[in-house]
């Protein structure tokens, strides 16, 4: 099995994820770059090119690969300009000469681009750029991918999956510990935000208020089946997708302490896992610190971080039988499965939920309201 594991840049990573069962190759990207990314990082790194080519440095030391992550879904047509096209072709050189072994990118002008000009990169195509049908498989490949992360929303769809399968050579990679609604209304406008914060010629500098996790994290509060309908696999569930052909099974969580990198990657290279599947599972929240600096007076639920939930994985063994005869995308509206599972393996406390629930539609509503803007236009008043 080869697992694709998310780096925080914490050299201490490399050598227990070298010794893990199953082959590892790491992926991760610095805080800002020149195409950015679509999904949040640490927010505490400060790395620098040279440390980068460091870190490579000692991941290949220790028999990992390393995929740089380009995969934000717009460069807001800077990709067309003569100056920031040469910026472009300067970065992925730089890629290519620090080692990276592969990019993953979105964009599809990027894989021709990359695939004429820097051959010795592999590239792999993100789950963000949403391959979700037989045909968008086979036209991705015809650019020139390599390799393909499916979009989540599929994992449940073994019929697709296989479909996929026999139709491109490609190598598929499966995206694992994602807590992501299913069929997310928020997704593109999500990646979209996060690309652009990520980008070195961001205007705002990098300033970015994440709507989409407060809101996405509210609904799975108020709707505890959201939590299950979620595309994540089980470490004990890889074995069904290895049978369909699958290639590569991807572990996301940049922002994860390096703790709970290890943990996951531990638990999926095992293929087993005994206790809380929460744990393994990458969580995007929101930060307490912005939504208690935007609504005063509010405060969050005494510890700092939001309500945690208990998921029995032993609870869930055989839970994916359901879903080989099941076609969600039609049938969600008449079946309750999810919910019914949810009531049986999932446990929190109820009142630290609701009261968290509170906290994000207060947040929520001092967004569409515009009320934000004219406390942070108060305070600069206030400054003045």
């Amino acid at each position: 099995m080869q697992l694709l594991v998310p780096t925080n840049w914490d050299p201490d990573l490399i050598l227990p994820l070298s010794k893990l069962e199953a082959g590892v190759q790491l992926y991760g990207v610095l805080p800002t770059s020149m195409i950015g990314s679509g999904a949040r990082g640490p927010d505490d790194v400060r790395m620098v090119e040279n440390q980068a080519e460091e870190y490579i440095e000692q991941a290949h030391s220790a028999g990992l690969k390393f995929d740089y992550i380009l995969n934000a879904p717009s460069m807001s047509n800077m990709e067309w300009d003569e100056n920031t096209h040469q910026e472009l072709l300067m970065h992925l050189d730089w890629i290519s000469n620090i080692g990276a072994d592969s990019v993953t990118v979105t964009i599809p002008y990027l894989i021709e681009l990359i695939k004429r000009q820097f051959p010795n990169l592999k590239i792999r195509v993100s789950t963000i750029a949403h391959v979700n049908s037989v045909a968008r498989a086979k036209l991705i490949e015809s650019l020139g991918a390599d390799s393909i992360t499916l979009d989540i929303n599929v994992n449940r769809d073994f019929t697709l999956l296989k479909a996929i399968r026999n139709a491109v050579s490609c190598e598929l990679t499966i995206l694992m510990n994602n807590l992501c609604l299913y069929q997310c209304p928020y997704e593109y406008y999500h990646h979209d935000g996060q690309g652009h914060a990520s980008q070195s010629y961001n205007p705002l500098g990098g300033y970015y208020v994440d709507y989409c996790v407060l809101r996405c994290t509210l609904d799975r509060l108020c709707d505890t089946s959201q939590i299950i309908k979620c595309r994540w696999v089980r470490p004990e569930d890889i074995h069904v997708y290895e049978e369909i052909g699958m290639d590569m099974f991807k572990i996301s969580g940049r922002s994860m302490p390096s703790e709970r990198i290890v943990h996951a990657a531990t638990a999926y290279s095992s293929r087993h896992y005994e206790g809380n599947l929460y744990d393994i599972l990458n969580i995007i929240t929101p930060k307490t610190g912005f939504i208690n600096s935007a609504l005063p007076g509010v405060q969050n639920n005494g510890n700092g971080s939001l309500p945690k939930f208990y998921i029995d994985n032993q609870a869930l063994e055989g839970f994916m039988d359901f879903f080989r005869k099941q076609n969600c995308p039609s049938g969600c509206g008449q079946c309750n499965y999810c919910q019914r599972v949810a009531d049986k393996v999932i446990q929190f406390d109820r009142d630290e939920v609701d009261g968290c629930i509170a906290m994000l539609n207060a947040s929520l509503d001092n967004l569409s309201s515009s009320k934000i803007f004219k406390v942070k236009a108060g305070a600069k008043k206030h400054l003045r």
